[in-house]
């Protein structure tokens, strides 16, 4: 018996040792445990050394268009459009940031300011290509005189896929409504008439005034067209519409 139980006590540091090989898992679960960073380590995220100060006192219309944040032991000024850092101390003034501001791509490209290359009507119909630059005023005056032209309803503007379209096409336009629509047809008529009457009003020659008239089909309602007539001092034949009645 004596020697049975020595024998088992003998084998016990022999199974730990066997065990410990066989089976090393635990002692490095226990190791991950205490220093998990050392196989794992997490990454740093760009900017999240960035604190946004308060702008205080700066009243440089400047600041529009950038944040004031620290970074490290750093005051930098951070561009609202592009996200590029520059000097942001009191002393640095703002010099540098208008600079910035005038080359920035970011901000010309949402400001509408870029010029892009794009297809072009001119005169006969023709198309070349041109360095175009987005304008909502002419885009606007555009607009007004397709519906002169083809006769549309200023309802159409007011139509969601229509919108859709036109948004697609330049999110930047603002799409306007139908009586802001007709008020931009009434302001046109109104230049246009004065353009006319002092291209007539310079004439030294003398102005024929024609009439015509005829029926819709589509409408059977009868139309009046008064349209004057007269040779400018380069011997060009320029015809007006001065008045359209139903």
């Amino acid at each position: 018996m004596a020697q049975e139980a020595a024998a088992v006590a003998n084998s016990q540091p022999q199974n730990q040792q066997a065990a410990a090989v066989t089976n090393p898992q635990p002692q490095n679960q226990q190791a991950a445990v205490t220093n998990p960073e050392a196989q794992n380590p997490e990454p740093t995220l760009a900017g999240n050394d960035e604190e946004v100060l308060d702008l205080g006192n700066l009243k440089s219309d400047v600041w529009n268009h950038f944040i004031k944040i620290k970074k490290g032991e750093l005051i930098k000024a951070k561009c609202n459009h592009c996200k590029k850092l520059l000097a942001g101390e009191s002393n640095n003034g703002t010099s540098h940031l208008r600079n910035h501001l005038k080359s920035c791509m970011q901000r010309k490209i949402h400001d509408g300011k870029q010029k892009v290359l794009g297809a072009n009507f001119v005169t006969k119909g023709k198309r070349e290509i041109v360095a175009t630059q987005f304008n909502a005023a002419v885009s606007r005056q555009d607009l007004a005189v397709a519906v002169i032209m083809h006769g549309y309803s200023l309802s159409m503007v007011e139509h969601l896929y229509f919108r859709r379209f036109l948004s697609g096409l330049q999110p930047l336009f603002s799409v306007p409504t139908r009586n802001t629509l007709k008020s931009d047809i009434f302001k046109m008529y109104e230049s246009e008439k004065s353009r006319i009457m002092k291209l007539i009003g310079g004439n030294k020659g003398r102005v024929a005034i024609t009439t015509d008239m005829w029926t819709a089909t589509n409408q059977k309602k009868g139309y009046m067209a008064v349209t004057a007539h007269y040779v400018d001092h380069s011997w060009i034949l320029r015809s007006h519409l001065l008045r359209y009645d139903m």
